[in-house]
């Protein structure tokens, strides 16, 4: 299992898979920052003098960490920033979710509403995504992802 995590050609395409979803889920965020603002408020989690930031420098966090992760650049550095930007929404959406509150993750789509499904189903992605982040962060530039490949490309 571990020559599959490491194999070269799975740690670019789960970084490719990482990078895309982190850049689109930035887009909307960026040209709408008020719009996320609001969504971020709704959460009733942070206090509301951090919610204007927040909406200013997260969707940037999430643009430049998919960046990084497609093409390659400081992949240990970007896999942990996306790890625990994941680790960071997982617990506003978790807490959501445990309180009750009926709103949109803002996660993609800035809309107003959403069904509890909707939270459930972001929460089980957060997840896995935090799982891929872990995977890229823990097999990328190891010394075992570099005998992995040669190996592979000798045979």
């Amino acid at each position: 299992m571990t020559n599959f995590l490491a194999n070269k050609y799975f740690q670019i395409s789960l970084r490719i898979i990482l990078g895309v979803i982190f850049i689109y889920a930035s887009v909307g965020k960026l040209f709408r920052p008020e719009d996320f603002a609001k969504a971020i408020l709704r959460y009733e989690f942070l206090p509301v003098y951090f919610v204007n930031i927040m909406a200013i420098v997260m969707p940037w966090v999430e643009f430049f960490t998919g960046v990084l992760l497609i093409t390659g650049i400081f992949k240990k550095a970007s896999s942990l920033l996306a790890g625990i930007s994941l680790i960071v929404f997982l617990t506003a959406l978790i807490s959501a979710f445990a309180r009750g509150l009926d709103i949109s993750c803002g996660c993609f789509s800035l809309e107003e509403t959403s069904t509890k499904g909707d939270i459930i189903y972001r929460i089980v992605q957060d997840v896995f995504m935090l799982a891929g982040a872990v995977i890229v962060y823990k097999f990328s530039d190891t010394k075992k992802a570099q005998e992995t490949v040669t190996a592979e490309e000798i045979n």
